[in-house]
């Protein structure tokens, strides 16, 4: 079984002439001046002097902006917006000894609720985001193989974040998960944020079985090679959703695995209603004791794996969604883990 590990950096103590760049989504609402004026204020009481805002845009979402602050010399880069924007400015990050600090003003937040920050408490979580500590943090990479010409949603397919890989905070998920993204109305997102989600979900009951041959390799380990059959599969670095869900038990930003969820029902919404109950109710939530752990119901199963590099094989093209958003239709998956690849303020 691939092993566990995490650790931390001590806080940046920035002293005079620190530098901070703050990479944020103009596009989000929540993002308005009087914001912006706090986490300035904050940031120059820290003792970052003049703390420079650069904007994101739908052809560069923050990877560039990110390599742009590092290469003016910032001891400090914050990420103001949604999933999108922090996984992009991750992606500009990963691997460079500077703190990254996340503000989060999006739709689901996947990435600050697996991180424990504080969303929706603004001040406090602008107070973290000026004076926190850094923490060690895993990101992934996902790439697929180029598939069939699809119609594109109103959004467009997600461009790689990096090269040819999308960065990945916090899941990966085909097949049901990603039918649900794609049914997701940005309209109802600004409404009613992530019950938006909830309400697509409810459209996607009946998405259809993939069959797949799924590939694991750990550290150390052999490589593992199964085939499977679905209606979604999550290749996750964290396990929280919204509402306090813990999809994934245990799984962690910090301990150097990924995680895989292979989920099935039968008996249609009975049987995703069994999956749901086993998820709410933590006496019956999935384990997490050993690589082939299952929860088995007449009506569902959960089935979990663990690993550094995921390969997903499909016999059918399927939609991938990356933190929230959709890659076109492919039949291969590739999942990588880049072990503390960023050091993010967080509760310690």
């Amino acid at each position: 079984m691939a092993q566990r590990r995490g650790g931390q950096h001590p806080g940046t103590d920035p002293g005079r002439g620190a530098v901070a760049c703050v990479v944020f989504n103009p596009s989000k609402p929540a993002v308005t001046p009087a914001v912006r004026e706090r986490l300035t204020h904050a940031l120059a009481a820290a003792g970052y002097a003049n703390p420079v805002w650069i904007e994101t845009t739908r052809a560069e979402t923050g990877a560039t902006q990110a390599r742009l602050a590092l290469a003016s010399g910032a001891d400090l880069v914050v990420a103001v917006g949604g999933d999108g924007t922090v996984r992009s400015v991750a992606a500009g990050l990963a691997g460079a000894s500077v703190d990254m600090a996340i503000l989060p003003l999006g739709t689901a937040n996947l990435a600050a609720r697996n991180l424990g920050l504080p969303v929706g408490r603004t001040a406090e979580a602008i107070e973290l985001a000026s004076r926190g500590t850094a923490v060690r943090t895993d990101l992934a990479w996902v790439s697929t193989e180029a598939g069939e010409d699809s119609p594109a949603p109103p959004g467009g397919w997600a461009h790689p974040t990096l090269g040819s890989e999308h960065a990945c905070m916090v899941v990966a998920g085909l097949g049901f998960d990603a039918g649900l993204v794609a049914s997701t109305r940005p309209v109802l997102k600004a409404r009613i944020k992530w019950g938006a989600y909830a309400l697509a979900a409810f459209q996607n009951l009946s998405s259809p079985r993939m069959e797949f041959v799924l590939g694991l390799d750990a550290d150390g380990g052999p490589h593992r090679v199964e085939r499977l059959r679905a209606r979604c599969l999550l290749v996750a670095n964290g396990g929280r959703l919204p509402a306090g869900i813990t999809l994934l038990p245990g799984a962690r930003m910090d301990d150097g695995v990924l995680d895989v969820a292979a989920i099935d029902t039968v008996a249609g919404v009975v049987g995703w209603s069994s999956l749901a109950r086993q998820v709410l109710a933590p006496r019956t939530s999935v384990p997490r004791a050993a690589e082939d752990d299952r929860v088995l119901r007449p009506t569902g199963r959960v089935l979990r794996r663990f690993g550094h590099t995921i390969t997903v094989r499909l016999a059918e093209p399927a939609l991938v969604q990356v933190d929230g958003d959709l890659l076109a239709p492919t039949r291969g998956v590739r999942v990588r883990l880049q072990p503390g690849a960023l050091r993010i303020r967080r509760p310690t």
